[in-house]
């Protein structure tokens, strides 16, 4: 992981790269068709920005509105530099390679983390 400054993105920013990300999910039908039968509630936190944490659902495969602040109990915790998380969002970086260099970390278990995986590769290969 790179030791540089990086900018920070704040809470607002990163909620609308969240948003960009739920509509790119629900249109890929490629995820669409993997992930039909995941359902997994995913807290997101940058850890470089105080109280910027948010929770992400996924139900049978749809993604719901995204949720300011953590709600209820995760089956997975994403955490990262506020700016790696929003370019994994956006669409913008590919996010094996955060995961690999150490950028983004993941708590949970393994086939929920692989899935999630495969849903943000579809979205950054534009599938």
């Amino acid at each position: 992981m790179s030791t540089e400054h990086r900018e920070t993105i704040s809470a607002d920013e990163l909620e609308q790269a969240l948003e960009e990300y739920v509509e790119k999910a629900n249109a890929s039908p490629r995820a669409q068709k993997t992930l039909a039968s995941w359902t997994c509630r995913v807290h997101i936190e940058a850890v470089d920005v105080d109280d910027v944490r948010f929770t992400y659902i996924v139900d049978n495969g749809a993604s719901q509105p995204v949720i300011r602040g953590l709600d209820g109990i995760p089956d997975l915790i994403v955490r990262g530099h506020s700016m790696d998380l929003a370019e994994i969002f956006w669409g913008d970086a590919n996010p094996m390679s955060n995961y690999m260099q150490g950028a983004i970390k993941t708590q949970g278990r393994a086939d929920d983390v692989m899935r999630l995986d495969a849903m943000a590769m579809f979205i950054f290969l534009g599938q």
